[in-house]
């Protein structure tokens, strides 16, 4: 799949994080490959798509651990990686994993911070609440410097990490208005970031509003080629940079069929 993306057109290919999830939480994420193992078999069989993870559970693994995988991705692919993080929702993800899930949004903004410094400092010297290094040396760095770092998470909460942390937003499905007003948000502080967009695309059928884990509408671009289009061209008009379109189906053969259409008929269209 990860080739024909890189043949027709598409610019990156994404891999999701959930490691270990509650039997009755097994619908849609009980049973996803590890996004760093998944993107280095990817790495190792493609060229120029960038590798995303959309997104890793940052607050419920290790930093340090993630900021090698990250930098070992990088040097491998030779600067390709995206890494996009979130704070997360499954609370027993988080119990299974010995991890702290009323504090993980202020983890994860001294993690980003932590990575940051071991990808671009010589000597590491950190201190921060939860993690301390002195004199230590992380190496090698990744290829491209700093790894982008987009932050998840349709909420206020992640707009607002994302404006003071990121170097992009990703949220998933968000409806149009308040896209829009995410966009405004991010204009007003005065920070450059990457608007992206994870959403469901069906190149099949037209479809109903989804709804994601929490209850939250959450829109899709589907329908017709005409009906796409009018979708991202919407969306674009909303400050909309970075479309990551998740075309899923049973079958590896029918989202390659829909892979090649969507590029055919809509990336196409914007050269």
């Amino acid at each position: 799949m990860a080739r024909v993306c890189e043949e027709v057109g598409f610019d990156s290919v994404w891999a999701t994080d959930h490691i270990v999830m509650p039997k009755e939480q097994r619908e849609p994420y009980g049973q996803l490959l590890e996004p760093f193992v998944t993107l280095s078999f990817i790495a190792a069989s493609t060229e120029k798509v960038k590798l995303g993870t959309s997104s890793i559970v940052l607050p419920q693994r290790n930093p340090i651990l993630v900021a090698k995988q990250a930098a070992a991705l990088d040097v491998f692919s030779e600067g390709r990686v995206i890494l996009g993080t979130g704070i997360g929702w499954a609370e027993k993800e988080f119990g299974y994993m010995g991890a702290d899930f009323k504090r993980r949004a202020s983890i994860m903004e001294e993690d980003v911070s932590l990575m940051r410094s071991l990808w671009s400092e010589e000597t590491v010297n950190f201190k921060g609440r939860h993690y301390e290094l002195h004199d230590a040396i992380f190496l090698p760095k990744p290829a491209q410097g700093l790894i982008p770092i987009w932050i998840a998470g349709n909420s206020e909460g992640a707009l607002r990490r994302a404006i003071k942390i990121g170097d992009g937003w990703h949220p998933v499905g968000l409806e149009l208005e308040r896209f829009r007003k995410g966009d405004e948000a991010i204009a007003r502080s005065g920070r450059k970031l990457t608007l992206s967009l994870r959403v469901t695309v069906d190149v099949r059928k037209k479809r109903d509003d989804l709804t994601g884990h929490d209850g939250e509408k959450r829109v899709s671009f589907s329908g017709t080629p005409a009906e796409i289009r009018n979708s991202v061209e919407a969306y674009l008009a909303a400050g909309l940079e970075y479309c990551c379109a998740s075309i899923l189906h049973p079958s590896a053969a029918e989202i390659i069929e829909d892979v090649r259409k969507f590029a055919s008929d809509v990336i196409s269209s914007y050269g």
